[in-house]
């Protein structure tokens, strides 16, 4: 048996959010991140276990939003 397997399905990965956590921590709705997931932008994002199901880490969060920033002139 592998360790894995003893994990319950609904486990997101270690130090990962699930889209409707990652979606308020952006502040956009959930249905956007599916769009962006499907449209090749926004966050990076991590596909786990037998279903396809997706996570989104911190630091990809973190960073997508630091790219994404805009500084304005004072």
């Amino acid at each position: 048996m592998t360790i894995t397997s003893s994990l319950p399905r609904s486990t997101t990965p270690s130090g990962a959010l699930p889209p409707a956590q990652a979606a308020e921590f952006l502040g956009v709705a959930v249905k956007t991140m599916a769009n962006w997931r499907t449209d090749g932008v926004g966050p990076s994002y991590v596909r786990y276990g037998t279903r396809g199901r997706v996570a989104y880490l911190l630091a990809d969060l973190q960073a997508y939003m630091q790219k994404n920033r805009i500084v304005t002139a004072n």
